[in-house]
């Protein structure tokens, strides 16, 4: 059966993002990596402070990432549940959320959401967030009443705006992709003209600034769809392709995740291997000599924490590369010696048999 559609047409009045953070009820959140909130309008994650970096390099002002949707440069992040049966309510942007017991969300401390419709059905989300860039989503659903539904479960990013592009050309700046081990990168101005879609086992979703990431990794071992489009807005999102049936009076719960990173080696890495997440270590564009450049980060890295400065540790990766090839480099150097030993008997052998090239062939053989 076909999939729900994540279409909505959504019209909303552009304010400020201090008078948008306003607008709707909140959940703070706080770890030693980031600072923000979630809307309850929606549950979405639309507000993100990177701690620890700064617009200016001596500066004062963070960085933030995530903006509410009506903010012109809105940038956000929701997941959930969608149905293909019209006659059942479903929690979307507009659904204002309840929330039950801790009211802040910290590395120790998760929050609860939950929303029911007029069918007996409560969705709850329980959210999570560790101590750096991950938060963790168990979408719940419990079904309270006589009948079975289906449900889709989704993840989408969405982006207001085309942001502000370095354009260099070695460098991926838009949509990013790796479904079952292969690389997908889609420039904006390409999803502006065509939309991208595929079907894959495994993977994850995201859309690439130079120094930032914002993913989205469906759940494990189910198929999915992941979508990249523009309608108004810059869309990045996965929904599965098979529903989940809730029978009566029974419940059901899916985990997704969402990093929202700086693109520290280190810290995507970590994830990649932590989550079991396949190449999520390619969100940091290594170019085409991922091989070469990467492993040549880390040994440059090594020497700069070893000496405390870039122009020493250049200096000694250069080093280092020269002894790697000095044995190579030893023997053309070798052969050439001998070859200069050699030219003034292969003058005289080309003066001889000038006019004889087969015997001027053996006789240079010979020598």
């Amino acid at each position: 059966a076909d999939t729900p559609s994540l279409d909505k047409n959504e019209d909303f009045s552009k304010l400020s993002r201090t008078d948008a953070l306003k607008e709707n009820a909140r959940i703070q959140f706080e770890n030693s990596s980031v600072v923000g909130s979630i809307s309850l309008k929606g549950a979405a994650i639309d507000d993100l402070t990177f701690k620890e970096y700064n617009i200016e390099l001596n500066g004062n002002e963070q960085i933030t990432l995530l903006s509410p949707r009506n903010v012109e440069d809105g940038y956000l992040i929701e997941s959930g549940f969608v149905s293909t049966n019209k006659n059942i309510d479903v929690p979307d942007s507009s659904t204002v959320w309840k929330v039950s017991g801790n009211k802040k969300l910290t590395n120790n401390n998760p929050v609860k959401l939950t929303w029911s419709n007029s069918q007996d059905i409560t969705f709850e989300k329980y959210i999570s967030l560790d101590d750096q860039f991950l938060f963790t989503v168990k979408e719940k659903i419990i079904n309270s009443s006589d009948k079975s539904y289906n449900f889709y479960s989704y993840g989408q990013i969405i982006r207001n705006k085309l942001p502000e592009i370095s354009g260099f050309y070695i460098l991926h700046e838009g949509f990013l992709s790796v479904l079952d081990d292969q690389l997908i990168e889609e420039d904006y101005d390409d999803i502006q003209e065509k939309k991208f879609s595929q079907i894959a086992q495994e993977g994850f979703v995201a859309i690439s600034d130079k120094f930032w990431v914002t993913s989205v990794i469906p759940p494990k071992d189910k198929e999915f769809k992941i979508t990249f489009d523009y309608k108004n807005k810059f869309r990045a999102n996965y929904i599965s392709t098979e529903g989940i049936e809730v029978k009566a009076n029974s419940s059901i719960e899916e985990n997704i995740q969402i990093i929202v990173a700086a693109k520290r080696v280190k810290v995507i890495d970590g994830y990649a291997e932590n989550l079991d997440i396949n190449k999520f270590d390619l969100a940091i564009d290594w170019g085409f000599m991922y091989f070469i450049t990467k492993p040549l980060f880390f040994v440059l890295d090594y020497f700069f924490k070893l000496l405390g400065n870039y122009g020493l540790a250049i200096i000694a990766v250069t080093v280092c590369i020269r002894l790697a090839f000095f044995p190579l480099a030893n023997f053309s150097f070798k052969s050439m010696g001998k070859m200069k030993l050699l030219a003034p008997e292969m003058a005289r052998l080309k003066e001889i048999h000038k006019d004889d090239k087969m015997k001027l062939q053996q006789a240079m053989m010979a020598l």
